[in-house]
């Protein structure tokens, strides 16, 4: 019981030490990208040792994918706040709103999360735990398809191929929120973004409804 006791107590030290640097890091790869944030950079954001930094996480990649796990924790906690009462196709819709939110509450968050495919990494490949992340958006994506697929069977929608109609939605989606990403004049605001989310349901349900 004694070695549970500090076995336990050891495992809450170390995620107070993890908690900082992962929120240092969160923040450093956000503003500047993975391969120009530098393990030196996080420790020193983060007010710990270079040493502290690998003794937590054995590698800047293995920081990100530890951060892009928390991020589409996080992800998942807003996809799942869809109310299941509605029908399917609202939940489909309801599906880009939860998403919207999930950028706007967390926009670091959501960085981290396509960081990866804007800015791979020169490191290892981490293929193995890529998949893993990879699984969980195709997770993610997979719940909002089968609320698709349902709205087609019940005849709320029209009978289009549900697959395809989920990669278009999926895309209109990340690709409207990446213009809130842009560093330049042609960068959205939040209050443009949603407007423009707003427009876009319309037209999906216009397009979509049977």
């Amino acid at each position: 019981m004694a070695e549970k006791s500090l076995s336990e107590r050891a495992q809450r030290r170390r995620m107070r030490t993890a908690g900082p640097i992962m929120d240092a890091a969160e923040r450093l790869f956000a503003a500047k990208g993975l391969v120009r944030t530098t393990v030196d950079e996080i420790a020193a954001a983060a007010d710990v040792s270079v040493g502290t930094v690998y003794f937590h996480f054995e590698s800047k990649d293995g920081l990100y994918l530890a951060l892009v796990e928390r991020a589409l924790d996080v992800n998942e906690e807003y996809m799942g706040r869809i109310d299941r009462d509605r029908g399917p196709f609202d939940r489909v819709l309801q599906s880009g709103d939860c998403y919207l939110r999930f950028f706007l509450d967390h926009p670091d968050k959501f960085r981290l999360v396509v960081l990866r495919v804007l800015e791979p990494s020169s490191g290892g490949t981490l293929e193995d735990a890529e998949l893993r992340i990879a699984a969980r958006v195709r997770r993610i994506v997979g719940n909002v398809e089968a609320d698709l697929v349902e709205a087609r069977a019940a005849g709320l929608i029209r009978d289009v191929d549900v697959p395809t109609t989920m990669q278009f939605l999926w895309g209109a989606w990340n690709g409207v929120i990446a213009l809130a990403l842009r560093q330049d004049d042609l960068a959205l605001s939040f209050a443009e973004l949603e407007h423009c989310l707003e427009l876009g349901r319309g037209l999906v349900r216009d397009a979509l409804q049977a």
